[in-house]
C-alpha cells in the first residue's frame, strides 16, 4: 500500500513557502471487485414566475416520477428495455410522465409550467475488497469502463483511490 502524503504551507519568517501539494492516495491490489452504473430516468417539470422578467431565481424545478436501474460489470440487468447505448449502458423502461393534472397539482400562483423533461442521470461506483472489507466508492465513466473490461477478461485491478480514500481515482489493469 503506497501512502502519499499532503504537505500545506509553511511559515518561514513570515513568508509562506509552498511545499508539494500532492493529495493523499492509497493504492492497493484485489481481484474482487464490481464495477457499477446506476442509470436513471426522472421527469422534471420547470415552474417560471410569471412576472414578465426572466431572473433565474423566479425559477423552481419539481421532479415526478423516476426510475433506475443498476448495471454491474458490463452485463445485461434482467429489467433493461434499451441498450446497450454508446456508454455500453442498458436502460429501464421509462417512469410515467406527468399528466396536466399532476403538474397543475404542484403550480403556484403566479407560475407557468414548461413542458415536463426527462432527465437521464448515471452514477459510477466500484465495489472493491480492501484488507478483506467490501467498500462500495463514487468513481467516473473512464474507471468503470476500465473495471467493465477487466472483469470481463478475469483480470485483478490496482485500485487508487482519492483523498481520505473516498473515491476511486483511477485503476490499472494487472
Amino acid at each position: 500500500m503506497l501512502i502519499r502524503k499532503y504537505i500545506g504551507p509553511a511559515l518561514l519568517g513570515g513568508f509562506v513557502a509552498i511545499a508539494a501539494c500532492e493529495p493523499i492516495t492509497t493504492n492497493f491490489s484485489t481481484s474482487d471487485y464490481s464495477a457499477n452504473a446506476t442509470v436513471t430516468y426522472t421527469w422534471h417539470v420547470r415552474y417560471n414566475q410569471d412576472s414578465g422578467q426572466d431572473r433565474p431565481n423566479d425559477t423552481r424545478i419539481e421532479k415526478f416520477a423516476s426510475v433506475s436501474l443498476e448495471n454491474q460489470n458490463g452485463v445485461r440487468p434482467g429489467l433493461a428495455v434499451t441498450g446497450p447505448d454508446e456508454k455500453g449502458l442498458w436502460w429501464p423502461q421509462l417512469p410515467p410522465k406527468p399528466t396536466v393534472d399532476d403538474i397543475e397539482a404542484r403550480l403556484d400562483k403566479n407560475e407557468r409550467p414548461e413542458a415536463p423533461e426527462l432527465i437521464k442521470s448515471v452514477d459510477y461506483t466500484l465495489t472493491v475488497n480492501q484488507a478483506g472489507q467490501q467498500r462500495t466508492l463514487p468513481t467516473r465513466y473512464e474507471v468503470y469502463r476500465e473495471a467493465v473490461k477487466a472483469h470481463a477478461n478475469q483480470s485483478p485491478l490496482e485500485v487508487i483511490l482519492g483523498p481520505q480514500d473516498g473515491s476511486v481515482l483511477s485503476v490499472n489493469v494487472q
